[in-house]
């Protein structure tokens, strides 16, 4: 293959693959728009979860007996109705795939920090962090968890809900969307219990419960946290996608000066044969 033959081909190969790129960017931007919107009204869900919760709370404790209010008191003036093993977990979220720029690994690097000076049981959500971990952790324990990078998946949502309600404290590491241009690692500290604060004082109100105020309490307080954990996956995705984004654009950029470099060899390599060829004629003429 002659050189100008080469470089065509990689100039064609160069243009798929930025079309590729333009199309992975274009997805992110779409399906961000989409996770924005869910997670801004999810928050009012959550919002809305939690302040029924109270309500039911605030009547329990109108209701309760000394002795039956004691019984649920938990450390650090927390009350609860679920029931907790005493351990704390650190909860990595990751993704399945790549192309996130750097937002995967700034997330891992904080949550390494945090872990090196701890025994805490460890959660891992996404094959990403799953390789990174056992990579750096080969031979400590952990429970891993799958979650689609996009959407949801509630059967899988809820599989890690139920295995994190019951910890004393669970540490989620994710990375939090600030801006398209800026993620931030973040930890939320969800906390088993609610705090008996000034929002959960006795109820004015009369409520009627069935089956009975703890058996909601029960459920409401394993929603509040559900929710809690759903929302922080949510904000997660966003902070990916934006991260992909940027990615891409980085990508876009790096692949045009690519171009733009091999278009200008192209042109050299041709005016090199073409003079090659004038000159070769001109031989040509002058010895014959």
């Amino acid at each position: 293959m002659s050189e100008v033959k080469e470089i065509i081909n990689e100039i064609n190969i160069t243009n798929n693959f930025k079309n590729l790129v333009d199309i992975y960017g274009e997805i992110a931007s779409i399906r961000m728009m989409k996770v924005r919107n869910t997670v801004l009204k999810n928050r009012e869900y959550v919002f809305s979860i939690t302040q029924i919760f109270f309500d039911a709370l605030g009547s329990f404790l109108k209701r309760a007996s000394t002795v039956s209010l004691n019984q649920k008191i938990f450390k650090n003036n927390r009350i609860t109705f679920l029931s907790h093993n005493g351990k704390m977990v650190f909860v990595l979220v990751s993704s399945n795939t790549g192309f996130y720029g750097d937002v995967i690994m700034k997330t891992f690097k904080k949550f390494l920090k945090d872990l090196k000076i701890t025994d805490a049981e460890v959660t891992i959500i996404g094959k990403v962090g799953k390789k990174i971990f056992t990579e750096n952790f080969p031979k400590r324990p952990y429970t891993f968890f799958e979650l689609p990078d996009f959407g949801t998946d509630k059967n899988k949502l809820l599989a890690i809900i139920n295995h994190l309600v019951q910890y004393d404290e669970v540490r989620v590491y994710y990375s939090a969307y600030d801006t398209v241009l800026n993620q931030i690692p973040t930890m939320s500290n969800l906390t088993a219990g609610t705090t008996l604060i000034e929002k959960t004082k006795k109820s004015k109100d009369e409520y009627i419960f069935e089956p009975t105020v703890e058996e909601i309490l029960m459920f409401f307080e394993k929603e509040v946290f559900g929710s809690f954990f759903d929302q922080t996956i949510r904000e997660s995705q966003l902070s990916k996608l934006s991260g992909r984004i940027m990615a891409m654009d980085r990508a876009s950029l790096s692949i045009n000066n690519r171009l733009k470099s091999i278009n200008f060899e192209y042109l050299k390599t041709k005016h090199r044969d073409m003079n090659k060829k004038q000159l070769s004629l001109l031989q040509s003429l002058v010895y014959h």
